[in-house]
């Protein structure tokens, strides 16, 4: 593992421009409007999440199960894969990279219990999620090691005297953030320096604790980044929110089965 973000393989093999992203959708937006690829995407981190509350995961085992699932998709359709295979091998090897391993039968298991309203179960038994995690292996290029905003939002808040309660709405943001593209556009540094900025917009009131008060519109203008790409990253974690808003579980399932039965062009 790398030393620091800088060397790490995300940094040097896994951030990715906006014209990629768009080019490796392009089979999949020939049957999909672009707010309903987004729609789709926000439900594929809803199940993720869904099968992580099952085995009793934490927030960055989930981090690093959507972020594989994400990269997955730059080289892949949806259209041409079964996304239920891959996110579920995805929160496997997830828990073994994150350090908190799961008996591959626990997790075809709870994959049953978790998707039988949406798919009445999970059809694969652990042999085929097995046989797939070799395969999602060598599409993410055996690059497995994830660095999370998590961290840098954590040193930062405490180091500019945040409240726990504005670090912790700030988290809450950077989990929403991951229904977007951002965690592979941007270091992760500059998701949590979005965050904060959101939380100051949003929830400003939580920030500080007594008279511990601090200027941030200066705070900002005084920090050696892009601030350019800061604003960038808030505006589409608010986009997100606002396809969130209209987004219904049961209309994605139908969203999705219409997608899938759709004749091929």
């Amino acid at each position: 593992m790398a030393a620091n973000y800088w060397a790490s393989t995300q940094q040097n093999c896994w951030i990715q421009d906006r014209w990629t992203l768009a080019t490796s959708r392009q089979e999949d937006l020939n049957y999909l409007s672009d707010t309903d690829y987004v729609k789709l995407r926000i439900w594929f981190c809803h199940l993720i999440q869904k099968l992580a509350k099952r085995l009793q995961l934490r927030q960055q085992v989930i981090a690093t199960a959507i972020v594989y699932f994400k990269r997955f998709y730059i080289n892949n359709s949806i259209r041409s894969t079964d996304p239920l295979l891959v996110l579920v091998t995805c929160v496997y090897l997830a828990t073994k990279i994150e350090e908190c391993p799961v008996h591959i039968k626990m997790v075809t298991q709870e994959a049953r219990h978790a998707f039988h309203v949406e798919f009445n179960g999970f059809p694969y038994d652990s042999s085929k999620v097995a046989e797939f995690e070799f395969y999602l292996l060598e599409e993410l290029e055996f690059y497995l090691i994830v660095w999370h905003p998590y961290r840098s939002l954590t040193q930062i808040g405490h180091e500019i005297g945040m409240r726990e309660s504005g670090i912790q709405y700030a988290w809450f943001i950077i989990n929403d953030s991951y229904r977007t593209d951002v965690c592979l556009l941007y270091p992760p540094h500059l998701i949590a320096l979005s965050a904060i900025y959101l939380t100051v917009v949003l929830n400003q009131e939580s920030i500080f604790a007594g008279d511990h008060q601090r200027d941030m519109k200066q705070w900002f203008a005084d920090l050696n980044v892009d601030i350019h790409a800061i604003i960038e990253i808030s505006q589409e974690i608010l986009s997100i929110y606002d396809v969130w808003s209209g987004w219904k579980e049961e209309k994605a399932l139908l969203l999705y089965k219409d997608f899938r039965n759709k004749p091929t062009l």
